[in-house]
């Protein structure tokens, strides 16, 4: 398959050994084999949710505590500056990304002679852009205390501390971003989040420890960027112990400079373009409608979007197996892996979605009352359709990066912007909430269809074929299971008698995926889990 553009591919002869490297190729090929199977990704995506869920539930746990003895202006000074580290990560350029797919795309090919000019390379780039972005917070810090940020004059001094102490965290951040890379692009989730997990974990659990010994703010921020710093030593420990030959051959080729630029650099535009898409509902409600409209929106939304929590992480598995097939030429593992994905989420999330649509009603009341409940339901069940949308789209937005497209990706952002915001404007204007969510919705949905035709465009997989039989089994059973759970929505019974009806629908939903829309080899692997896990 012969479909990358130049933002993509190395340069031919990019990353050759030299004369001490040479006779240390036949060794560096055989010091690791990417594991792509399909129980293997099965494996890695359930890592990857672990990796996501675990964080979460400490944070949840942690942060009423840290929240009370820090109080309102220094927990949400705290909370700024992890903000701000997250937004001046995108001045990384996409380079970590780009680290994971060209990692991913020579272990294909089986060049791993090639790896430490790529991954040195990356690195010093990371480090020295990290470095750039580390001394525009330092200079800034001073403008962002005193004149945007509205805080108590006594917290100035303390603030400024805090921001500079940031702008270290910075490079190291950017550092790890390269290595994180290598590990994805290996398969070796077991190691990342054997690793990634205590960092995050770590990240609320440290300012809950440093307060029970009386420490202040700075400190506190201090001790997460120490810890940032031991993450990234035992970072470069993992690779160097999977792959001897970064030890061996320290060394950078500027070749490789251009082609990771030019993928991160795609990946960066999506980045700046997505939070606008995702989040400029929420400005938009408060100018046309009101703040407290907004606080009646944002629950429902953050419900919604937790269910893409295992998409993610079926995506953060699938963007290096696809970057490893296109290196090896195996376009048809490449359409393969899209079908059975897309067959995966829609009898996983599918149904997940029906039962928020169904519940959501019961839930928002159950959780934060009536009054939120009466303004809220409605848009949840909206914003529950566009879920199932959203995580469908994981697929085909990670084949794109797999395959060297990822200027595909940042082009579909770019041209939904102008159709999304005067859309979700005349939406708000005329249906409140319910108008934000139906344009979010019809946002995604879009999203999905052009993803999905450039992915069939740069596989080579014409729509009909990618809407086989897997796919048409898959929707034709939710499908039936949306009709039928519509159908008791409508009825008058009472809900405790709805709700297990929709028990029953859902276990009758279990038995028809298990014996008409799975096959032989589908049905044989999840026996092979299910023997594991006992």
């Amino acid at each position: 398959m012969n479909t990358a553009s130049t933002t993509g591919s190395l340069p031919a002869d990019a990353g050759q050994p030299g004369p001490l490297g040479s006779m240390k190729v036949a060794e560096t090929r055989a010091e690791v084999k990417v594991n792509v199977s399909g129980r293997n990704l099965a494996r890695n995506t359930a890592l990857n949710l672990i990796g996501r869920v675990l964080p979460l539930l400490i944070a949840l746990a942690v942060m009423p505590y840290v929240v009370h003895h820090l109080g309102p202006d220094r927990f949400g000074l705290l909370s700024l500056a992890w903000v701000l580290l997250s937004y001046f990560l995108l001045f990384d350029l996409g380079i970590g990304p780009a680290t994971t797919k060209f990692v991913a795309e020579l272990l294909g090919r089986g060049e791993v002679e090639k790896l430490p000019e790529m991954v040195w390379t990356a690195l010093a780039t990371q480090t020295l852009l990290g470095i750039v972005a580390g001394l525009l917070l330092a200079l800034s810090a001073p403008v962002l205390v005193e004149r945007l940020l509205k805080m108590p004059a006594s917290l100035h001094a303390e603030a400024r501390l805090v921001f500079l102490i940031l702008a270290f965290a910075l490079p190291v951040d950017f550092a790890s971003g390269s290595m994180r890379g290598v590990l994805a692009g290996s398969q070796r989730f077991d190691l990342l989040n054997a690793l990634t997990i205590p960092s995050s974990a770590l990240n609320y659990l440290l300012p809950a420890v440093a307060i029970a010994f009386g420490l202040g703010l700075p400190t506190i921020v201090a001790l997460l960027v120490l810890a940032k710093i031991i993450s990234l030593g035992l970072l470069l420990v993992l690779c160097a112990r999977l792959y001897p030959s970064l030890r061996e051959h320290v060394r950078l080729d500027p070749r490789l400079i251009r082609p990771l630029l030019g993928f991160g650099g795609w990946v960066s535009v999506s980045g700046l373009i997505s939070p606008i898409l995702d989040y400029f509902d929420r400005f938009l409600i408060g100018a046309v409608m009101s703040v407290a409209a907004v606080g009646f929106y944002t629950p429902p939304y953050t419900i919604a979007i937790r269910l893409t929590v295992l998409p993610g992480s079926l995506g953060t598995t699938l963007f290096p197996a696809f970057s490893t097939f296109f290196g090896r030429g195996e376009t048809e593992r490449i359409k393969q892996l899209l079908v059975r994905s897309l067959k995966f989420l829609i009898l996983s999330v599918g149904p997940c979605v029906l039962a928020l649509a169904f519940f959501a009603r019961p839930l928002l009341t159950l959780w934060l009352g009536p009054r939120f409940a009466a303004e809220g339901t409605l848009p949840l069940q909206i914003l529950a359709a566009g879920i199932f949308f959203n995580s469908l789209a994981y697929v085909p937005y990670n084949l794109l990066y797999g395959v060297g497209r990822p200027d595909l990706n940042a082009k579909f952002h770019l041209a939904e912007l102008p159709v999304h915001v005067p859309l979700l404007w005349y939406l708000v204007s005329r249906f409140g909430l319910p108008g934000a969510a139906g344009a979010w919705a019809f946002r995604v949905g879009l999203d999905l269809l052009l993803l999905l035709a450039g992915a069939c465009w740069v596989t080579r997989i014409s729509p009909r074929v990618l809407m086989g039989s897997d796919l048409r089994r898959s929707l034709g059973t939710l499908a039936v299971l949306t009709c039928a759970l519509g159908a008791l929505c409508a009825s008058s019974s009472a809900f405790a008698t709805r709700a297990i009806v929709a028990l029953l629908l859902g276990a009758g939903f279990l038995v028809a995926t298990w014996h008409y829309v799975l096959d032989s080899e589908e049905r044989w692997q999840i026996r092979l889990w299910l023997k594991a896990a006992r």
